[in-house]
C-alpha cells in the first residue's frame, strides 16, 4: 500500500503539495518493494491453491496477501524508503490480485459474472486514462485513500464469500453485498483517478507541471 502520504495529508487535502515524481528515491531492494514483490508472488501461490482445491491454504495466502498491502506502505512511510519502483509496485499488485481473484472466485461460482465485469470495467477504465495520460507525459496517479479502502475491503469480503459458498447462505449474501459497497468506492475512485490525470493533461497543454495536481484524491 504504498503511497508517500501521511494520515493528516489523507484528512486534510490542501496540507501539502503532490511531490514530483523525480523526488523518489531510484531504490529497488528496499524493504517495501520485496514486500510488494512477496505480495505479487503470493498471486501465483494463489491460483496454485485454488486449482489443486486447497480452499482454505487459498484463503490464507490470499489473507498474507492482503497483510502486505498494507504492509509494504506502512513501513514505507515510516522509513521514508518511497522509491518510484514501488509506486509502480504498489497499484501494479493491487489489480493483479484483484483481476486473479474475482476471476478464480466467479469460475468457482462463489461471486456473480456480473461482479466481476463492474471490477474490471473499472480497472480497464483506469488502465486506459493512464495510458493516455502517459501519451502526453503525465505520470500515474497517486493511490488514494479511497481505493486502498476499496482494495481492502475487498480483500475481506470476496475470500469470506468463497468460504461461505454453499455452506452458510446468509454469510454469503452478505459478503456479496459486501464485495458491492466496495467495488461502489473502488469506481469512485477510479473516477478520481480520471479527474487527476485529465486535469494535469490539461495543465500541461496550459504549461503547467504535469507532476502537480491542483488537488488531492478522495
Amino acid at each position: 500500500m504504498e503511497e508517500p502520504r501521511d494520515l493528516e495529508s489523507m484528512e486534510h487535502p490542501d496540507a501539502t503539495a503532490n511531490p514530483r515524481a523525480d523526488q523518489f528515491s531510484s531504490a529497488v531492494w528496499t524493504v517495501p518493494n520485496v514486500i510488494s514483490m512477496v505480495r505479487i508472488a503470493l498471486i501465483g501461490v494463489f491460483g496454485w491453491l485454488l486449482v489443486a482445491g486447497h480452499d482454505l491454504w487459498a484463503v490464507a495466502a490470499l489473507a498474507a496477501a492482503g497483510v502486505s498491502d498494507f504492509l509494504d506502505g506502512f513501513l514505507a512511510r515510516r522509513w521514508s524508503q518511497v522509491t518510484a519502483l514501488g509506486r509502480l509496485l504498489d497499484p501494479a499488485a493491487d489489480r493483479l490480485l484483484t483481476i486473479v481473484v474475482v476471476i478464480a472466485l466467479a469460475l468457482r461460482g462463489a461471486v456473480p459474472w456480473w461482479l466481476v465485469a463492474i471490477l474490471l470495467a473499472r480497472d480497464a477504465m483506469v488502465a486506459i486514462v493512464v495510458m493516455v495520460g502517459h501519451s502526453h507525459r503525465v505520470s500515474s496517479p497517486q493511490v488514494t485513500f479511497t481505493g486502498k479502502a476499496a482494495t481492502a475491503a475487498l480483500y475481506v469480503f470476496l475470500p469470506l464469500a468463497f468460504l461461505a459458498f454453499e455452506r452458510w447462505d446468509g454469510v454469503h449474501v452478505a459478503a456479496i453485498v459486501g464485495a458491492c459497497a466496495a467495488a461502489g468506492l473502488y469506481w469512485i475512485s477510479g473516477i478520481a483517478y480520471v479527474r487527476d490525470v485529465a486535469a494535469r493533461a490539461r495543465s500541461t497543454a496550459n504549461g503547467a507541471s504535469a507532476d502537480a495536481p491542483p488537488h488531492r484524491l478522495g
